[in-house]
């Protein structure tokens, strides 16, 4: 993006004219010129098109200093490309044309999803993609590379790429399918349900009930003894989902308040309990650990102030930040802080996190990316070909110390109800 000279001292000029002389009159000197400070951005701005050693564009300038500007707001406001606006949105939205496969910046396969794209076109794990439409991949940069592998369902996408082993590349077309991208898992464990979710998007809440009925379905006519509420990893999502999710277990009850830029700006989200308490009142645990943030830490935060529910892990990250992503030209956007959420006792999440009811280490090493952002779950990242729940056939308590405590407690519990 070019900005011809003098642009800027045009664009302050025409923000700073008033257009009625009354007006004028009337407002201080600092409203009558609210941009006044952009003077000093265009003579910066200049002296560095003039004089810097370091040749770089406008546009290249122009998004440095967004990016400053935006950053110097707080901890998780960020100026997003084009292609982490979509990513994003699909994030979300839950669902994504993809062929369902994880790939590391290098563009070496981590894993495929069985029966997806591209396990049928044979890139095992440790597959090395080379190009990706004939442009070589160490010059995509790891958020393109996976904007690259995306696109609508039923399009191609023509691959370069070396398997383990094999003496050359070989070229490959690939057909995008749609993919669920966070489904939330399940598993019985014997009269215990297990319920993972990583992420609330628009689906959460919907494969949530089917998980649960499903599982129910599964007992034979057994009690369900307990629920195991799996939010590790999770970095957040969608917040009417958040609300949905706890709704389903308490039924009824304040769930989160938000607070605004003012005093009186306080917004209150609560379950009016339409549909009562999913499980029927059976003791519950929810697993957290320093991966947990933002919508996750609202749901677990919701139940352990409710005493609906006990937490084991370790602390949650502490993100209370309530975004909104506002839509710029060229698809870029800016991820700004709205609001600061509450839990219902009245305690922030931002900077503090949720003390667990019990400590046990995950040992998932879940915390803060390079970017002070969570982690997320350290688990494959190629979706699902359906949109429903699906079974997790990694759970195993024997290698997991919170949820064979979680076990454990919902069995002594059990043994004096």
């Amino acid at each position: 993006m070019a900005v011809p000279a003098g642009l800027v001292g045009a664009a302050i000029a025409a923000l700073a004219s008033p257009d009625r002389t009354g007006d004028a009159v009337r407002a201080s000197p600092a409203a009558r010129h609210p941009y006044r400070d952009l003077a000093l951005f265009g003579v910066a701005l200049r002296e560095v098109r003039r004089r810097a050693d370091a040749a770089r564009g406008d546009g290249d300038l122009v998004d440095a200093a967004i990016t400053g500007m935006i950053a110097s707001l707080d901890r998780h406001a960020r100026y997003l490309t084009a292609a982490q606006v979509r990513m994003l949105d699909d994030q979300d939205a839950g669902r994504s044309g993809g062929l369902g496969v994880e790939v590391e910046a290098s563009g070496r396969v981590r894993s495929t999803l069985p029966d997806g794209p591209a396990a049928r076109a044979g890139l095992v794990p440790g597959t090395v993609i080379e190009r990706v439409e004939d442009v070589a991949v160490a010059d995509i940069g790891p958020v393109r590379l996976a904007d690259r592998l995306r696109g609508a369902p039923g399009s191609a996408v023509h691959l370069r790429v070396v398997r383990p082993g094999a003496p050359a590349p070989v070229e490959r077309v690939l057909v995008r399918v749609r993919l669920a991208l966070h489904p939330v898992r399940l598993r019985l464990l014997g009269t215990v349900a297990y319920l993972g979710i990583d992420y609330f998007d628009a689906l959460t809440s919907g494969g949530l009930l089917e998980a649960i009925a499903t599982l129910k379905a599964g007992l034979d006519g057994s009690k369900l003894a307990g629920v195991v509420l799996d939010l590790r990893g999770n970095p957040g999502g969608l917040i009417g989902q958040a609300v949905a999710v706890a709704g389903a277990f308490l039924g009824r009850g304040e769930i989160v308040r938000l607070l605004g830029r003012s005093a009186d700006a306080v917004e209150r989200f609560a379950s009016a309990g339409a549909g009562g308490d999913r499980i029927d009142g059976v003791p519950m645990v929810v697993l957290v650990d320093g991966g947990t943030a933002s919508a996750a830490e609202i749901v677990a935060a919701a139940l352990q102030d409710h005493r609906r529910a006990t937490l084991i892990g370790t602390r949650t990250y502490g993100k209370g930040a309530v975004q909104t992503t506002f839509a710029l030209r060229d698809g870029r956007g800016l991820r700004l802080t709205t609001a600061w959420a509450v839990t219902p006792a009245g305690r922030r999440l931002e900077g503090a996190g949720i003390e667990p009811d019990r400590w046990v280490a995950t040992g998932r090493g879940a915390g803060p990316r390079t970017d002070g952002e969570p982690r997320g779950r350290a688990a494959p990242g190629s979706g699902s070909l359906r949109e429903g729940p699906v079974v997790d056939a990694d759970i195993d308590p024997g290698l997991d110390p919170p949820l064979r405590e979680a076990l454990a407690h919902l069995g002594t519990v059990a043994a004096v109800r």
